[in-house]
């Protein structure tokens, strides 16, 4: 699956932090090798080489907004919290326990900051029936033009739109849809594309018109209403299974 996406301050900001916590583990493992004695031998250049490894494994990963980006954030953290506390609480080593302690500060921070909607949508993959997936059917504005779409993902002012229709990262959008008997239009502007295999829609990452106070009701409103949806669709899966 091919990625465009245009770079934006938050996902520059990930960047830097996933940069910092790599030198922060570095640091600690040095740290912790130094006051083992335990530098330049086999040992010491096999774990190395292993945590430079998943560290540039982690940065490609988020580069390209793959999945296993969180994979690799979950061996990193449980890594760095066995660390820790190795080093604080058996070996006395405040020093390499202050540096893996900002590692795991850096690397929550960066995971907390891409899990918006706009790099990384919330999918529930494993439903297959649509009819109880957590989306709502909108209608997207661009410009003169019109197209169906659904909306997967609503969290933090930021969206996820599914369609069939390509457009470019930065264009301004009108996402239309009905709310019980109203209907209803916010503005919002594409951030990220994937796009997607032969025969998929393309997953568009839209971080919504906060600006004034109408459009931020509107997405008031329809934060409201999906959620409501998805309580609603759950509630009849189960009934279903009954």
């Amino acid at each position: 699956m091919k990625l465009k996406l245009r770079l934006t301050d938050t996902y520059q900001r990930v960047l830097i932090l996933c940069i910092l916590q790599g030198f922060c583990a570095v640091m600690g493992f040095m740290g912790e090798s130094l006051a083992g004695r335990f530098v330049l031998n086999l040992t010491f250049l096999a774990q190395f080489a292993l945590l430079i490894a998943t560290l540039n494994f982690h940065m490609r990963a988020l580069r390209n907004l793959l999945n296993t980006f969180w994979s690799i954030t979950i061996i990193l953290l449980l890594f760095y919290v066995i660390a820790l506390t190795r080093n604080a609480l058996i070996l006395q080593n405040p020093t390499t326990a202050m540096w893996y302690l900002s590692a795991v500060v850096l690397l929550a921070l960066g995971a907390w900051q891409i899990s918006s909607p706009l790099y990384y949508p919330m999918v529930q993959w494993w439903e297959y029936d649509f009819r109880f997936r957590p989306d709502i059917r909108i209608w997207v504005e661009d410009g003169d033009t019109g197209h169906r779409a659904r909306l997967t993902d609503l969290r933090r002012n930021a969206g996820c739109v599914v369609m069939f229709h390509a457009v470019p990262e930065g264009s301004s959008i009108k996402v239309t849809t009905d709310v019980m008997t109203q209907r209803f239009a916010i503005r919002a502007e594409i951030v990220s594309r994937k796009e997607p295999i032969l025969g998929r829609a393309f997953i568009y990452g839209v971080r919504f018109d906060t600006e004034d106070l109408e459009q931020r009701q509107r997405l008031k409103l329809l934060t409201n209403y999906w959620h409501e949806t998805k309580k609603i669709k759950t509630r009849s899966k189960f009934d279903s299974l009954k």
